[in-house]
């Protein structure tokens, strides 16, 4: 019997592990996107370490667009910028742009279209008029600018035949890469000049974050390379490149590209996983400073050697993605990343085991989760699973910043998570079998709460009574009689449920038990039946919840015409005897004792003192952090020694100085005391206690004492 209640939390937590990994085997996407979240998260973590000195961005900004106009720019600009890269002896210039139709701003255009629309003659012959698209393509043939084209999934434009030619080894990446029916390229004179040509097609997740960037595509049948790869061939003054199909066993796992002297990895889609700097730290470039005759000879330190892409951040121009690290990365950065990343030799990678690895994982962290709890005790078992969590993580991101390998922690994570859950679950379920029996036994008898106390840890209950500090708290109803003449039975009870559950559910959550619920009133007790040191500062901090719900309350059924009263507080600390009363077939658990009915008592002198919560000396005097108003001492009829009670108000402030020193006078006997408090009720007529005092002071009363 006893194996059989130990093993049940194993099998459980074992067969909820089964089920987690049947289920991501089916559904994958749930995972895949956990996967990606924790991807994102390492990369926020552990940003690629750069210091960007192979690659420079220039950026077409908002500042570039407002000197030299909005995009399109007539080509003859390209054509400057470009030119004073070259000048500047730049390593590669690509351009993440595409200039598919020729320059309408171009005069061997704007002068024949003239002449059929407004009879315009040029004073030269139309062949000898500048061609923009002519400039920028000499340029170009400059040498060592790759021309970017866009891919599409239909048909059209021309196909690619300029770009450079694959070698194969050991398989056609064609039949893995994305594939595209179209194209959108450059005018044919542009792409005969240029030394190279790559795509700048980005493809985002299913979340449209990016994460990798392609490399390589097919168009048709052609393989064609990425804007990075090409501007990597060409800054290293090659030919073609030379692709390798990576294999465990019969299984591709990816590709190795050979560019020069540098190999790359990619995975079977050819495309390369990104290792993210922190965001915007790419040297970046305003391509103004280009154009401009005087801040050009002062970037030659910036572009001469490097890599140098040039694209657009602007608005406007629709070219901002969003990537783990910001949501507005321009596409252009992403190239430059890339490239950066390839020849600083840092890659990511996810082995062909981290599948099998993270499977393992989860079926190890389970079934040690499910042993503790068949075999530990629960609390134990929870601990060892708060030390075990972030093992997962923990060794996942090591991995990551130390050898560029993604591996999933989500799935080892949940693996632990769902048999702790489960072998918890199967072993309080067989606990509570146990404690079944007793609750029905005394839930006829006891609260529900102090039956959950003794059923967990019947030894914490002292059954018989004692003698303890507590603090009391009493809760009544202004004009509740008045209330239930003016509404219905119905109604009435569903208000009353509904302020009552309020008031319970605010007593419970700061540890109080709720004793008794009399018509309006409720009876709240602390430091019983468990032991609360700091019993006092609680019923101070829930009197000042119950306030702020019950006002609020109020002010919510009066705006619908219902007459409800305000809610008075009354808080006395003091020995009572608390425990089990009654006789042998009903007993009640509760507490008897003067400092009781002294907090019934503070309860009802709120009506005679205008505050709406009283609280004794006995409870201030063990609260700190809450600012406390002297009202006076009450003379309890029964009670030789009068009681000094207080209001709880908001922080210090020179006001309640100030009541503070008046009081203090009156206390001493002073004779100005009496016109000071005067003076301080004419200021603030409206404040219950400064017009009682003034009250008792126009009466003749020079003392704090006041029968109740």
């Amino acid at each position: 019997m006893f194996l059989s209640r130990r093993l049940a939390p194993v099998g459980v937590g074992l067969a909820l592990v089964l089920a987690l990994l049947a289920v991501r085997t089916v559904v994958p996407e749930p995972f895949e996107r956990l996967r990606q979240a924790a991807f994102d998260s390492a990369q926020r973590i552990s940003p690629r370490a750069t210091d960007g000195a192979a690659v420079r961005v220039v950026d077409i900004d908002e500042e570039s667009l407002k000197r030299h106009g909005q995009w399109p720019w007539p080509r003859h600009v390209v054509a400057d910028l470009v030119a004073a890269l070259q000048n500047l002896d730049a390593g590669v210039v690509a351009l993440d742009m595409v200039f598919a139709e020729p320059d309408r701003t171009s005069p061997a255009l704007l002068v024949p279209d003239w002449a059929r629309r407004f009879g315009f003659r040029a004073a030269e012959p139309e062949t000898a008029l500048p061609d923009h698209d002519a400039a920028l393509a000499a340029v170009f043939a400059r040498g060592r600018v790759v021309a970017g084209f866009a891919l599409t999934p239909d048909a059209q434009g021309e196909p690619v035949t300029r770009s450079a030619g694959f070698a194969t080894i050991s398989g056609d990446p064609g039949e893995t890469v994305p594939n595209f029916r179209g194209s959108v390229q450059n005018l044919p004179v542009l792409d005969a000049a240029a030394a190279g040509h790559g795509s700048f097609t980005i493809a985002a997740g299913s979340d449209e974050i990016i994460r990798r960037l392609p490399l390589l595509a097919t168009v048709g049948n052609r393989l064609v390379p990425s804007l990075a790869l090409d501007a990597l061939r060409v800054l290293q003054d090659e030919e073609s490149f030379k692709v390798r199909a990576e294999r465990d066993g019969a299984t591709l796992t990816g590709y190795t590209i050979r560019v020069g002297a540098v190999d790359l990895s990619v995975d079977r889609s050819g495309a390369l996983a990104l290792h993210f700097p922190k965001a915007r730290s790419t040297p970046t470039i305003a391509a103004w400073r280009l154009l401009d005759p005087n801040q050009r000879p002062g970037l030659r330190p910036e572009i001469q050697g490097r890599a140098v892409f040039v694209g657009t951040s602007a608005v406007g121009l629709s070219d901002l993605r969003p990537t783990p690290m910001t949501p507005f990365e321009p596409g252009v950065n992403l190239h430059a990343m890339a490239l950066d990343q390839v020849i600083g030799g840092q890659a990511l990678s996810r082995p062909a085991w981290a599948l099998g690895a993270e499977i393992v994982a989860a079926l190890v962290l389970g079934l040690a989760a499910a042993l503790a709890c068949g075999f530990g005790r629960l609390s134990s078992a929870g601990l060892g699973m708060a030390f075990l969590a972030p093992v997962p993580t923990f060794t996942a991101l090591a991995l990551f910043a130390r050898g560029g390998l993604l591996l999933d922690p989500t799935l080892p994570s949940l693996g632990l998570l769902v048999a702790h859950a489960g072998g918890s679950l199967a072993r309080y379920a067989g606990s509570e079998r146990s404690a079944q029996r007793l609750r029905a036994a005394f839930t006829h008898y006891l609260s529900p709460d102090l039956v959950a106390v003794l059923a967990s840890d019947p030894g914490r209950l002292k059954l018989g009574g004692e003698t303890r500090e507590m603090t009391f708290l009493f809760t009544d109803l202004e004009g509740f009689t008045a209330m239930t003449e003016a509404s219905g039975a119905e109604a009435l009870v569903n208000l009353l449920n509904a302020y009552l559950d309020g008031l319970c559910s605010i007593a419970m959550a700061h540890g109080g038990t709720v004793d008794k619920i009399v018509g309006d009133a409720v009876h709240v007790m602390f430091n019983a039946p468990l032991d609360q040191p700091d019993h006092a500062a609680r019923a101070v901090a829930c009197a000042l919840a119950l306030d702020a719900f019950a006002e609020a309350f109020r002010q919510r059924q009066r705006a619908q015409g219902v007459p409800f009263g305000a809610t008075r507080i009354g808080i006395n600390t003091g020995r009572a005897v608390v425990g089990n009363f009654g006789g042998t077939r009903r007993f009640d658990y509760t507490a008897h004792g003067d400092a009781i009915n002294v907090a019934a008592r503070l309860e009802s002198a709120n009506k005679a003192l205008g505050t709406r919560i009283c609280i004794a000396r006995t409870t201030c005097d063990q609260v700190s952090g809450v600012s406390f108003r002297p009202i006076g001492t009450l003379m309890l009829k029964g009670k030789s020694v009068g009681v000094e009670v207080f209001e709880p108000t908001g922080q210090a402030s020179d006001a309640l100085d100030a009541y503070r020193v008046a009081f203090g006078r009156l206390v001493a006997g002073d004779a100005g005391a009496a016109e000071a408090l005067l003076g301080l009720h004419a200021a603030n007529p409206d404040d219950p206690i400064l017009a009682l005092h003034a009250r008792r002071i126009r009466a003749g009363e020079r003392s704090v004492s006041m029968a109740a």
